[in-house]
């Protein structure tokens, strides 16, 4: 598993930062989400500032679902 690409963060980001396709990139080893989730991410808001080469993980999103009251 170590071996397979994940997503890393490649830049710093503060809290409440939008992720762009300049913060997340496709690297080894293996230790954060899937590349599979790339797109999903980008447009989402982080929950904390990150220091680059962190491991992305569904921790640091932000659960923006909208309630239709």
């Amino acid at each position: 598993m170590k071996f397979r690409r994940s997503l890393y963060f490649v830049n710093d980001i503060k809290h409440d930062q939008i992720i762009t396709e300049d913060h997340i990139r496709r690297i080894r080893p293996g230790y954060g989400l899937a590349p599979k989730h790339y797109q999903a991410l980008l447009g989402k808001r982080v929950n904390k500032d990150i220091k680059r080469g962190t491991a992305v993980s569904w921790d640091y999103i932000v659960n923006e679902e909208k309630n239709d009251d």
